[in-house]
């Protein structure tokens, strides 16, 4: 309960600066759109509904799935599909990251201006999405073989290593904005703010994703409610009810991940400010700014 009402705490302090600038949110709308996009397309390339596109893909598919050879292309080609959305993602974060620092600062934040900020970082978001994309394969790979080998334990100790590497990158993206510096150099840095301001961490800033999560379990009870019905009453008029509870429950999950994506950047946003200039922003309550990490001591 108390993660909780910390966690409430943050996401008003800021969706205070998200009511401010609201436009900020267009940039992981974009992003977000992106990857609807490629995924809709492929998942339309498998059904013979789609006509033309179905029928333009079919056969590469086939090749794909055919032999050896085809599987290891297929590999190849979700990784290089994998890697470019998480390029994607990495841009319009560093833009957003961008406008959140203008904001912080009492600046108007401008969306061209944060695109302009991200394509400055082109060679830095190259690399660090390489080795976000890389380390995110190993990882799982790794608590895949956890599990099957310990089991539970396995797995607990899987979530781990993936606790710790994303408290080591928690400021990566900051980095690269303001730094301008390589993704491993970038790595360091971050440990290195974290270690300077907090010491040795025992526990990060994970009260968002706590709040977030339950809001999307608003979202998919409503959508799974209106499948319930759907499902129950076939094509009754109480059939249209429940296609229009999983729209909204569908919709309602998107806006909320978008506004929790922007909340916990600006949030992340402020703590680095608050790390390295050892001034917290008077967009932000200073208590839970310098609280954000709790030291082992």
């Amino acid at each position: 309960m108390g993660s909780l009402s910390r966690g409430w705490s943050m996401a008003r302090a800021s969706l205070a600066v998200l009511r401010r600038y609201p436009k900020i949110a267009i940039l992981p709308v974009i992003s977000g759109a992106a990857w609807l996009l490629v995924l809709g397309l492929l998942v339309l390339s498998l059904l013979p509904l789609s006509g033309l596109l179905y029928g333009l893909t079919a056969p590469l598919w086939d090749k794909l799935g055919s032999d050896r050879a085809g599987h290891i292309a297929f590999y190849v080609a979700a990784a290089v599909v994998l890697y470019a959305l998480t390029v994607v993602t990495v841009f319009f974060n560093v833009a957003l990251i961008s406008c959140a620092l203008r904001c912080h600062a009492g600046q108007e934040p401008s969306i061209r201006a944060g695109l302009a900020a991200a394509k400055s970082c082109l060679p830095q978001i190259l690399g660090w999405a390489l080795v976000a994309a890389t380390v995110g394969f190993a990882l799982n790979a790794v608590e895949g073989l956890l599990q099957d080998k310990l089991g539970i334990v396995g797995d607990l100790i899987g979530g781990l290593f993936g606790f710790a590497w994303s408290l080591a990158t928690y400021f990566v993206l900051p980095v690269l904005v303001v730094e301008k510096v390589g993704p491993i150099t970038a790595i360091r840095r971050s440990s290195a703010i974290l270690r300077s301001k907090w010491g040795e961490s025992l526990a990060g800033e994970t009260r968002f994703g706590l709040l977030g999560f339950l809001f999307v379990l608003q979202a998919a009870a409503v959508f799974f409610a209106g499948l319930a019905i759907q499902l129950s009453y076939g094509t009754t008029a109480m059939a249209g009810l429940g296609v229009l509870l999983m729209a909204l429950g569908a919709l309602y999950g998107l806006v909320i991940v978008v506004i929790f994506q922007v909340l916990s950047t600006i949030f992340l946003t402020g703590v680095y400010v608050y790390a390295v200039t050892d001034r917290i922003p008077s967009t932000l309550d200073a208590a839970l700014v310098a609280g954000s990490f709790r030291s082992k001591k």
